[in-house]
């Protein structure tokens, strides 16, 4: 058994972010002291963990974690899943591209302004000799 702060360590994970999970019941610790209240871990849930840590890193939420964990879904399910949030990510990177056209010509306009203004006060500091 391993004690939780040294499965967050070997996890890079916070003890926090464990009991948060504990709550939601993505990861139970494999022993939880009765007297002192402490938590223990296997060796084997870090494969788990990690599988939470990485479909948490592709953009699932952790309720959808969950359901993936309860459901204990195929590989070929699991594919399925990746493909449909990849094209959610795709069409909202497709949607927000307009706003960023406009973004980064503001901020071109804004940074071509500046550096006018920038040279009209170094010039009045420091006039040229």
């Amino acid at each position: 058994m391993i004690k939780i702060g040294d499965f967050s360590n070997l996890a890079h994970v916070s003890i926090k972010t464990l009991h948060h999970y504990d709550d939601m019941g993505l990861l139970k610790p494999a022993h939880i002291d009765r007297f002192s209240g402490y938590r223990y871990y296997t060796i084997q849930q870090l494969a788990t963990l990690n599988r939470i840590l990485a479909l948490k890193d592709l953009g699932l939420s952790l309720e959808q974690v969950a359901q993936l964990l309860d459901d204990d879904i195929s590989p070929a399910e699991m594919r399925g899943m990746l493909r449909l949030k990849r094209m959610e990510l795709t069409a909202r990177v497709d949607e927000d591209k307009p706003a960023c056209r406009v973004w980064n010509s503001a901020c071109a306009s804004s940074n071509r302004k500046a550096t006018a203004t920038s040279r009209r006060w170094l010039s009045s500091r420091y006039p040229p000799r």
